[in-house]
């Protein structure tokens, strides 16, 4: 019997992964799976945030990341959409549309579970003034996707 294909989202970072990885560690609850080291050098990592699994390779040369592909971390709610944009926004970016980099060109969409629940109303206003409110907004606020 064989085993069926398993899709991992692979990472290339520039000589940065040791730092990259305690960041994920510390901040985002990422939990280590494997490394590999060459020397005193880490050379790849299996690691996974919120039961994803990634896998990290640290050598120069890199193209560097770029806004073609992103983490989406759905979360439950404004305090955890404060947590990791704060955490990640620290020493990286913020974008727009609930997207941040952090400080090692990662891009990330931090966005509530519940999402769809407001750009996807069945109300056609409710969910043109969601839509449009999240075109205003750089990190989430899930109050501001409601109409007074």
């Amino acid at each position: 019997m064989t085993k069926s294909p398993v899709l991992n989202t692979f990472l290339w970072f520039p000589e940065n992964m040791d730092a990259a990885l305690k960041f994920y560690v510390a901040e985002l609850g990422a939990e280590v799976l494997s490394e590999n080291r060459v020397g005193d050098q880490l050379f790849t990592a299996t690691f996974s945030i919120g039961g994803q699994v990634l896998v990290g390779m640290n050598y120069p040369g890199t193209p560097g990341f770029n806004d073609s592909i992103s983490l989406s971390l759905s979360v439950d709610g404004q305090p955890e959409i404060d947590k990791y944009w704060d955490a990640i926004t620290r020493d990286g970016e913020e974008v727009q549309c609930g997207w941040c980099r952090d400080a090692f060109g990662v891009s990330w969409q931090i966005v509530p579970n519940d999402l769809s629940s407001y750009l996807s109303n069945p109300d056609p206003a409710k969910a043109a003034y969601a839509n449009q409110a999240l075109m205003k907004m750089k990190k989430i606020v899930v109050a501001d996707f409601v109409q007074d």
